[in-house]
């Protein structure tokens, strides 16, 4: 015959149940944190990724065509903006002709180099998207989240603060040193500091900016 304490003895306390909840809840809170960082790590790294990878395209075109020069003491350095859909726009400096000029295809030539749409987008635009899926082609056409600079070779080190130091590189438009002020209610923009988490840490080009 079986006795009363071993019948108890078979399930568990209402007090046991409790302490197992608040466990499982606080293991739970503690995993969100982590995937929450993970994730915005994993859009930080995307985001370098598409820099180095927009880099080596103008490299390739460079390889190509012919390659940019600035003297020693030029005080005005090239630059070059990227839309959501690859196409070059809003170049400042003396590029070479073939490289400035944007009529008859020619917009798209440092994406025809790299021949990926998605390594113009941010990481952090897709997300605000919902899905790189969801940006539309309106959108891409007016949106830029990219732009390569190329300074000259005694350029003063606070300035180049934006590339992390290189005289040559891609910052980010959307979290990074660079960032603009955006006008679209679809993503946060940053403010040159700091990065999604609010610290310095998620910046996703170059170093935080002296005097900001």
């Amino acid at each position: 015959m079986v006795s009363m304490s071993q019948m108890r003895s078979k399930g568990f306390t209402l007090i046991e149940i409790l302490v197992v909840i608040v466990i499982i809840g606080i293991l739970a809170t503690m995993g969100i944190g982590k995937y929450a960082q993970f994730s915005r790590d994993a859009r930080k790294s995307g985001c370098v990724n598409n820099q180095n990878t927009i880099d080596k395209g103008i490299g390739m075109w460079e390889s190509k065509y012919v390659a940019f020069n600035l003297k020693a003491g030029s005080t005005d350095p090239l630059s070059v903006k990227f839309k959501m859909n690859g196409k070059k726009w809003d170049m400042k400096g003396k590029f070479p002709g073939r490289f400035a000029a944007t009529s008859s295809g020619k917009e798209d030539e440092v994406y025809n180099q790299i021949q990926d749409e998605t390594v113009f987008v941010c990481p952090e635009s897709a997300n605000s998207f919902g899905g790189i899926d969801n940006i539309t082609v309106s959108d891409k056409d007016a949106n830029s989240d990219y732009k390569w600079f190329m300074y000259a070779r005694n350029t003063a080190q606070e300035t180049l603060d934006d590339l992390g130091g290189k005289l040559r590189g891609t910052g980010c438009l959307v979290w990074g040193t660079i960032a603009e002020s955006s006008t679209r209610n679809d993503i946060p923009g940053g403010d040159k500091s700091t990065g999604p988490s609010g610290t310095d840490e998620d910046l996703h080009s170059g170093k935080v900016a002296s005097g900001t």
